[in-house]
């Protein structure tokens, strides 16, 4: 018996540990104080699954090697405030492949003088 559970262990520990652990990062929350907080651990690539393509991405770039070193990815309506309405869009501000900033806008237009909910990220 010891044999058959040793030879068990043996054939599916190279599976086991190849597994991904699944985690549902497409779960994200939509209220503003959360999506803050589970936003701020997912790079980029793991945003993209979750979210998919920003309505606009904008990258930046030093100019002497055209090297990108931070992007403003823009979506909307994916994020409520906390009486329950949608703003209209929600910037990602990124410096690396991280999230720094997270500006909640009231407005569509990226000109827009209207009033915004800017959080900082902070990192663990």
């Amino acid at each position: 018996m010891k044999k058959l559970f040793l030879a068990i262990c043996l054939i599916t520990s190279p599976y086991l540990c190849a597994m991904e652990i699944n985690t549902d990062r497409s779960m994200l929350p939509v209220d503003e104080k959360s999506f803050i907080e589970a936003i701020s651990r997912f790079n980029k690539d793991e945003i993209l699954k979750a979210l998919g393509e920003p309505a606009s991405k904008e990258d930046i770039k030093v100019k002497s090697s055209e090297q990108i070193v931070g992007s403003v990815w823009r979506y909307h309506n994916i994020n409520t405030a906390e009486d329950g309405s949608y703003y209209p869009t929600t910037e990602l501000d990124f410096l690396d492949e991280f999230v720094e900033t997270v500006v909640f806008q009231n407005d569509t237009d990226k000109t827009s003088k209207s009033p915004s909910q800017t959080y900082k990220i902070q990192k663990p």
